[in-house]
């Protein structure tokens, strides 16, 4: 055991890291905030203040060159180079996802982290959620399902800002953000290829917004994932067909809604019994996913309501890092899943009728 505090670097100090990453690295005993990097000015100096930390940066590459990061947690749009530099340099990483924008610049990234050692995980934080660790036991205890039904159209975001303090920042070129879009856009377009460049917006809402409905389908099923059928329904959602095993099929739905409530569920049918995993508004601290039984009883049916354990997904998420890093346990979220589930989506998108740029 190497009980070593982990000096933490966040790079990108926007709205998730603001919320959920910094109050957790201040609080948790394994860690502590060892340096900020962001291109606002004005948020840098604001957090700096908040949180007592005199080691800020404007360029990623000066705070990887930090002695005092041990790790570095990478919160900004674009992760492809940074990510490379930390693992060039000895750090261990935590990415928010997506671990890229392509397949193809994910995959060096995989080989990298494995040949050195490090530690290095994307912040899928849903895994990490007790309520939907319990649904998982209870999917294993089905057998084999019927069918699946994943379904995301989500909610406000901002329904419990007033619980936080958040500094935007509004110092930022918009041309700054614009050219860092263009070029995500430009290689998102080439790995799709010609026919089908015209989906850069339901690609982007994949890897968004359901790269984490992505994820859980993976943790509850596996890999191995079949692309059946696709179709856009409008510029913000899109409907897809998957199998799964021998042959499970899986309904996949995702768009862009504004619902004062959170929208996300995993369904799964057994012969006998049916299980739901509700997903909670993830910036709602301490409140985990609920999982619905519907089950027999006598010659009629039985519901039963699971609350899961009152704890955040981040917080156990930044845990399971401090272990890995301290402990050498196994990454439960390591770079290859990133790279599974830029492949699955890809494969959503070309399994949709034609659409050039």
């Amino acid at each position: 055991m190497n009980d070593k505090v982990i000096g933490v670097g966040v790079i990108g100090c926007g709205e998730i890291a603001q919320l959920m990453h910094l109050p957790y690295i201040q609080e948790l005993p394994a860690f502590r905030i060892a340096a900020l990097c962001d291109i606002s000015a004005g948020a840098l100096e604001k957090l700096g203040t908040q949180y007592g930390i005199t080691a800020l940066y404007d360029d990623y590459r000066a705070l990887i060159a930090d002695p005092g990061v041990d790790a570095v947690v990478v919160c900004t749009y674009d992760h492809v180079e940074i990510v490379s530099a930390a693992l060039a340099a000895g750090k261990h990483v935590l990415v928010e996802k997506p671990l890229a924008f392509t397949p193809e610049e994910a995959r060096p990234l995989v080989e990298r982290a494995e040949a050195s050692g490090l530690i290095a995980m994307v912040g899928y934080m849903k895994l990490y959620d007790p309520g939907y660790e319990i649904g998982l036991e209870k999917i294993a205890a089905i057998g084999k399902p019927r069918s699946i039904h994943i379904h995301d159209f989500a909610g406000r975001f901002d329904t419990y800002g007033s619980l936080y303090t958040l500094h935007r920042a509004n110092d930022i070129p918009a041309d700054v953000m614009a050219t860092s879009r263009a070029s995500a856009s430009g290689r998102i377009e080439g790995s799709l290829g010609p026919d089908h460049a015209g989906y850069v917006g339901l690609y982007l809402l994949l890897l968004m917004l359901g790269s984490h409905d992505l994820a859980v389908l993976r943790g509850a099923f596996g890999t191995e994932g079949r692309v059946r059928y696709a179709q856009p329904v409008g510029e913000d959602q899109l409907l897809a067909v998957l199998e799964f095993g021998d042959g499970v099929p899986c309904l996949l739905d995702i768009g862009v809604a504004h619902y004062e409530w959170w929208d996300e569920f995993l369904h799964v049918h057994g012969d006998k019994d049916e299980v739901r995993i509700q997903f909670q508004n993830p910036y709602w601290r301490h409140a985990s996913a609920i999982v619905k039984l519907r089950e027999a009883a006598a010659s009629g049916e039985s519901e039963r309501i699971l609350p899961g354990v009152p704890d955040t997904a981040f917080r156990r998420e930044w845990k399971h890092f401090a272990d890995c890093i301290q402990n050498g346990t196994k990454p439960r979220t390591p770079l290859s899943d990133g790279v599974a589930d830029l492949d699955l989506a890809v494969a959503i998108i070309k399994a949709m009728p034609p659409k050039p740029a």
